[in-house]
């Protein structure tokens, strides 16, 4: 019992698990998640969290002009356990580089 209880305070104040407490953010946990726009259609995946920046693989391998770029992390969202991409189209992340 006294392991158990020191083995979640350690994860908790080395922040490991606080995106599932923390509803609506997004963490390191994220990272290799599906991406979806606002109407629920998968849009890429987020690779990395630099910062206040999110890496996000937009399309995927098998469709033409898939690429990275970074985007705010404040557009990125969880809800209800998938990542949603706010405040930008599907089509204006393709156009950007």
């Amino acid at each position: 019992m006294r392991r158990t209880l020191f083995a979640a305070a350690t994860a908790l104040s080395l922040g490991l698990g606080a995106s599932a407490a923390m509803a609506g953010e997004i963490g390191p946990a994220n990272v290799g998640s599906f991406i979806y726009d606002q109407n629920g259609a998968a849009i890429g995946s987020l690779r990395a969290i630099q910062g206040d920046q999110a890496v996000v693989w937009v399309g995927f391998y098998n469709t033409p002009g898939n690429h990275l770029t970074t985007v705010p992390l404040r557009q990125l969202s969880a809800d209800n356990g998938s990542v949603v991409l706010s405040g930008v189209t599907p089509s204006q992340l393709a156009a950007s580089n």
